[in-house]
């Protein structure tokens, strides 16, 4: 049986379209992007369909790093204020018909989107979810992936906080102890995940990406797709793996 590594590149906070004010003065923007849809309900339901039919082809659903803002401040306040002024230019009807297209997105998906909250760097959430990536497996990442992007999305909680990373972990299944080590200590796999931040940097430009692997040829798929689009690339790589 051949065995397919899906390869998830993502930020916590997306889908935001992030500013930064770099030190030119000027706003620079990244590319708008959809991981939250991409991950939580799509490529989920992709693999879930396909491996309801018995394939003869294992996917793993892997978790690569990324950063839109690897420059974001550890902790700002208010979300809601610091996109105002970042990303809609001080302009409250802009981010009023931002919140309200995004809310239309998230709806139909059962999903309530807080468009207020804290918001902060994402280094140490991407830190925490490679390593127990590396100790514990994937599917354990994928469960502490889903409970970062609930807290940050949907309950409006820092991405990068202690109880935001610590909860998620237990959620998750690793036990509380270890979950309040790893968190609270930040040099458990710093090194690795900027070095792994980098690497990925160097091939991508804006997120989500999924990288399905294929016994001849990767497929790689850009932005967020329907689950229909995730499905045909699985199922290729099944047909080109007989």
């Amino acid at each position: 049986m051949y065995e397919s590594q899906v390869t998830f590149i993502f930020d916590t906070i997306c889908p935001w379209q992030v500013w930064w004010i770099q030190e030119t003065g000027r706003p620079s923007i990244n590319k708008p992007s959809r991981t939250f849809l991409a991950k939580k309900r799509r490529l989920d339901q992709a693999l879930a369909q396909v491996r309801a039919t018995t394939p003869p082809v294992t996917f793993t659903l892997h978790f690569d790093p990324y950063q839109l803002t690897p420059d974001l401040p550890a902790s700002i306040p208010s979300r809601r204020e610091w996109q105002l002024h970042h990303k809609h230019l001080d302009n409250p009807d802009a981010q009023a018909a931002y919140h309200t297209h995004m809310s239309s997105l998230f709806e139909p998906l059962g999903v309530t989107l807080r468009q207020d909250g804290e918001l902060g760097n994402t280094l140490h959430a991407h830190r925490v979810v490679q390593y127990f990536q590396e100790s514990r497996g994937e599917n354990m990442a994928g469960r502490i992936v889903d409970g970062l992007y609930r807290r940050y999305f949907s309950e409006g909680r820092h991405p990068s906080a202690g109880d935001t990373l610590v909860e998620s972990c237990v959620e998750a299944g690793v036990p509380e102890v270890e979950a309040r080590e790893v968190v609270a200590d930040e040099s458990k796999g710093e090194r690795d995940v900027k070095a792994k931040i980098r690497s990925v940097g160097m091939d991508v430009d804006a997120v989500p990406v999924v990288v399905v692997e294929g016994k001849r040829r990767d497929i790689t798929l850009t932005g967020a797709k329907e689950v229909s689009d995730y499905v045909k690339a699985l199922e290729t790589v099944i047909k080109e793996s007989a």
